[in-house]
């Protein structure tokens, strides 16, 4: 496959995704993971994306953007332009996933007061947003059960060689969701701090304890 059409696939999926995500970046999960799937020309697994959603998560900026970014970067880098190429096709993804946002927004602006009294639209989106929880929901369950349980296929409940479980990442999880919910002085414990305490926690775990992390 040549290189233009590479970056035309990757304009063109994440020009889809940045015009049908509503809710936020997480939403757009279902349709990423459905894309690296289907180009499997790409050669990038799922593995990676497990990967990558943790560093776009950690790394500054908002989420969609950044997991762009960092697929296209990937994707554009395995092409005959090499590194250039891997800054082309993350410029040519990230651009592709803002685009729709930044066309609507612009139309939303100039007619903004009938797009926010027309009961049509209104309606629309009272019924979009409990999809877009029920998507959210979807992909962490399946991301969960992925980390969990890596070698569970959740799509047909089936386990090649015997059941691993990720125990040691339960605990972490376990510990780090009621840690977020904390109030110090009336103010939640800042993400920043968690991710970095969580990246602190992994390296003496797993780096420095050699905890096993499948049982």
């Amino acid at each position: 496959m040549s290189t233009f059409i590479i970056y035309l696939q990757l304009f063109w999926e994440y020009f889809k995704i940045g015009l049908f995500t509503i809710g936020g970046g997480y939403a757009m999960l279902p349709l990423v993971t459905q894309i690296v799937a289907r180009h499997s020309e790409w050669n990038f697994s799922e593995q990676q994306l497990t990967n990558f959603i943790g560093i776009a998560e950690s790394t500054p900026g908002p989420f969609a953007i950044n997991l762009a970014t960092f697929v296209g970067n990937t994707v554009g880098s395995q092409t005959e332009l090499g590194a250039f190429g891997g800054i082309l096709g993350a410029f040519v993804a990230t651009f592709a996933v803002v685009l729709p946002s930044l066309i609507i927004i612009i139309v939303v602006t100039i007619l903004f007061e009938k797009f926010k009294k027309n009961k049509f639209v209104q309606g629309a989106l009272r019924g979009i947003k409990p999809v877009v929880v029920g998507l959210i929901l979807a992909e962490v369950v399946k991301l969960g059960c992925k980390i969990v349980l890596p070698n569970l296929d959740i799509k047909t409940f089936s386990v090649e060689g015997d059941l691993q479980f990720n125990w040691v990442t339960l605990i972490i999880v376990a510990v780090f969701a009621p840690l977020s919910q904390i109030k110090i002085k009336r103010k939640k414990i800042h993400p920043i701090w968690l991710i970095l305490l969580s990246a602190a926690v992994g390296i003496v775990v797993f780096g420095v304890l050699e905890a096993p992390h499948y049982s």
